[in-house]
């Protein structure tokens, strides 16, 4: 997107939030209720009523599925890198490839100590 898009796109929505705040200042305050609906309020309030018992959602949880699902693949990838790492080390310990693998690089990147 264009700078010059970029600045008629937010003109365009700043205007668009302006109209809708001047609908709700020009919009009719709601009525205020008489005082028997507000006694039928309170006798239908103070009745107790059976409420069922509160069930969990069922498939509102599809975003922790996929969080779930990343924090595994992410923990099995440390985990290969850890075990990787390990077996390195140990492996250089026995044989020291490693300092033979630098030295070469060394050479084949013509770095000097």
């Amino acid at each position: 997107m264009s700078k010059k898009e970029k600045l008629k796109f937010k003109k365009r929505i700043k205007e668009q939030i302006l109209q809708e705040m001047s609908r709700a200042e020009n919009a009719p305050p709601k009525s205020i209720p008489q005082q028997e609906s507000i006694k039928e309020e309170l006798i239908e309030q103070s009745v107790p009523t059976h409420q069922s018992p509160i069930t969990p959602p069922t498939k509102n949880i599809d975003n922790l599925d996929f969080v779930r699902y990343d924090l595994k693949k992410s923990a099995i990838i440390i985990g290969s890198i850890i075990a990787t790492i390990v077996i390195v080390f140990f492996i250089d310990n026995k044989t020291g490839f490693l300092l033979k693998m630098s030295d070469s690089l060394f050479k084949v990147l013509h770095i000097n100590s």
